[in-house]
């Protein structure tokens, strides 16, 4: 039997041989489980047993592991042969499921938890879900890593720069929508020895070399345009550098963990100025050295450089909107009605 609510107390009732020991024995089960209700009836307990030695009990922590693992064994045995009873139950308890990953201290029991989460996959279909398990099992031979992208939606997924390196090479990216599900994957950490790995991350992790080819800028106006646009930017960017792993974006911003960045800038951000956040993320600024924007803007830097400079600092607050590390995107309306009076001087 299961209850709904968040904020529930715990539902379990303690027996030993049917003599009632506590109605509502909140440490039988971890918090998390709090949804659960029943009755448990245990011929091991004595029926003397203290409320001190109930609360800090080898015999009580003991059954607590037996029953979560019971819960759980239960869950995914109902997940793999009542496919369709089970999504229906996951649309209501996930939330319970994902704070037991965020609140568990033993990683044995995340990924045994794990492994009932479902999530859109970027070889499925919209709406079509995805276990961890059956990720990995479809995973590129040599691929140690479980990817995954935070977005409102699956449109946005989709086009998001963070993915384009990902979907050229062919690798799946789990989506996930709700926004405590990167922070549920980040304390995740590892599924089955595998790292789970945010794509932004990934994006900023893995090294590459300069690309020069007949589509891209010459290596010096590469090198002399991430200098310009340092000094331009100040110390609103730790680096910047050009990639090779955009194709449609002109630029993107990475920084070391994105997850816990957006829920900085959710939770603390209003309590630093600009200039702090910035110290703070240490945003590396990436830019597509093959994008006509970047082509003109390295153009415009001598040819017009007001002008330049308003494109570049625009670029920046587009890139961190589309990161998720900036609380209000209307800050920047001052910012774009400059640009567009700059662009729109000669006409």
């Amino acid at each position: 039997m299961f209850e709904t609510s968040r904020e529930g107390e715990a539902g379990v009732a303690l027996y030993c041989r049917k003599v009632m020991i506590k109605s509502k024995a909140d440490n039988l089960l971890p918090k998390w489980l709090r949804f659960v209700k029943g009755v448990v009836d245990s011929e091991d307990i004595p029926l003397n047993l203290s409320r001190e030695l109930l609360q800090d009990s080898s015999l009580i922590r003991k059954l607590r592991q037996v029953l979560t693992n019971r819960v759980l064994r239960f869950l995914l045995e109902r997940s793999r042969k009542e496919t369709k009873s089970y999504m229906e139950f996951y649309k209501d308890y996930s939330f319970f499921l994902k704070e037991g990953i965020v609140t568990s201290n033993e990683q044995y029991e995340k990924e045994e938890i794990a492994k009932l989460l479902r999530f859109e996959c970027s070889s499925l279909p919209s709406g079509e879900t995805i276990s961890i398990p059956e990720y990995t099992e479809k995973m590129k031979a040599g691929q140690r890593e479980i990817f995954y992208l935070s977005a409102p939606s699956r449109q946005l997924a989709e086009t998001s720069p963070y993915f384009e390196s990902l979907k050229k090479d062919g690798t799946e990216v789990l989506f996930c929508y709700e926004p405590y599900d990167e922070l549920v994957l980040m304390q995740l950490q590892q599924f089955d020895k595998k790292n789970v790995t945010s794509v932004e991350k990934e994006m900023r992790a893995v090294g590459e070399e300069t690309v020069v080819n007949d589509d891209t800028l010459e290596l010096k106006d590469q090198t002399d345009l991430t200098d310009w646009v340092k000094i331009t930017l100040g110390q609103k960017a730790a680096k910047i550098k050009t990639t090779s792993k955009l194709e449609s974006h002109p630029c993107v911003v990475t920084v070391e963990e994105m997850a816990a960045a957006r829920h900085f800038i959710k939770t603390q951000g209003a309590n630093f100025s600009e200039e702090q956040r910035y110290t703070i993320l240490q945003p590396q600024f990436e830019m597509n050295p093959a994008h006509p924007i970047i082509k003109k803007l390295n153009e415009l830097k001598t040819a017009n450089p007001q002008l330049a400079i308003l494109v570049t600092e625009q670029l920046f607050a587009n890139s961190m909107v589309s990161a998720g590390l900036v609380d209000d995107p209307r800050t920047m309306l001052k910012s774009m009605n400059e640009l567009l009076e700059k662009a729109l001087e000669k006409h």
